[in-house]
């Protein structure tokens, strides 16, 4: 996610006149701060300190001092809190010697209370509680942060019930996004693959599918190939062919579709000699497409390093 802090993009001028003014840049910086913990949320003090003044170096009055005295008066206030070294341990933050200080926005520290005890409370197996507490945890989206092993209590869950099991693909996908993965992962793979037979019977291209294909295909699961081979066998139309390649793109697969060329090559070959053109066209398309999607996408990774 890419993030402004309000006034960022201030010409040169705008700054000078309105750093002048004290009480206008005290209430600036206590913006910017909790428009940052409201993003990101908790984060070592350090870091916030800097990442403001790396913004302002045109502006005046953003010296460590000034920001360490704002912070310690937002603490004050009540509305950001300094985190004990348990509550950074329970974010998952290795660093809890004490000598590391993080902070986070008051009320963000109580909802992560809230949201422990959801996680906590899916091991009673209460299917009412568990179908709620998950839309509680989709309402807050982006305003928490679970353990590895807090997602393993909703991978258990995945095949228990279809509606728990598309609350929990959101979830998970969230949280993967985000480069946090459930810690077993002989569990989840196993539940991904149970409910994508189970839940995904049919050819619909559904949400909880695309879920499942982008969990599967994050973790370089080859159950991703034979999914999209059981599709491609059932397609009718150029216009069936066209939504699939656009749904498994969507799920990010192109990486696991590259990397299985050869197989797919040889299948695109299979339905060709069994005159079944539109789906072995489907193959072709799907595969080229994979393959200019990778090379934008490294492109323009190594535009950003030049």
């Amino acid at each position: 996610m890419v993030f402004r802090f309000i006034g960022a993009e201030r010409t040169t001028r705008g700054l000078q006149e309105n750093d002048s003014n004290p009480g206008w840049r005290d209430m600036n910086i206590e913006h910017e701060i909790i428009d940052y913990l409201s993003v990101h949320g908790a984060v070592r003090t350090t870091e916030l300190i800097e990442t403001i003044r790396d913004l302002h170096k045109i502006g005046r009055g953003y010296s460590k001092e000034t920001l360490y005295r704002r912070l310690k008066q937002l603490m004050a206030s009540g509305k950001i809190k300094r985190l004990t070294d348990d509550e950074v341990s329970a974010l998952g933050y290795s660093d809890t010697d004490g000598r590391a200080e993080y902070i986070d926005l008051a009320i963000a520290v109580e909802r992560k209370k809230h949201i422990d005890a959801l996680i906590e409370g899916l091991a009673k197996g209460d299917i009412i509680f568990q179908k709620t507490a998950f839309r509680d945890l989709i309402r807050y989206k982006e305003k928490y942060r679970l353990r590895p092993k807090q997602l393993d209590e909703i991978v258990k869950l995945l095949p228990e019930d279809p509606e728990i099991a598309d609350y929990g693909l959101q979830i998970l996908r969230m949280f993967v996004l985000r480069g946090i993965h459930p810690e077993n992962k002989p569990d989840f793979s196993k539940n991904l693959h149970t409910i994508l037979e189970v839940f995904c019977k049919d050819s619909t291209l559904d949400r909880k599918k695309g879920n499942i294909l982008f969990l599967l295909s994050a973790n370089d699961d080859h159950r991703v190939i034979e999914s999209l081979k059981d599709d491609i066998r059932r397609i009718q139309t150029r216009k069936d062919s066209e939504s699939m390649v656009s749904f498994y793109l969507e799920a990010g697969a192109a990486p696991i579709i590259e990397k299985n060329r050869s197989e797919l090559f040889d299948f695109e070959c299979e339905l060709r000699r069994e005159n079944k053109d539109t789906p072995a066209d489907a193959v072709e398309t799907i595969r080229t497409s994979a393959f200019d999607e990778l090379e934008t996408t490294f492109k323009k990774s190594r535009g950003a390093k030049e």
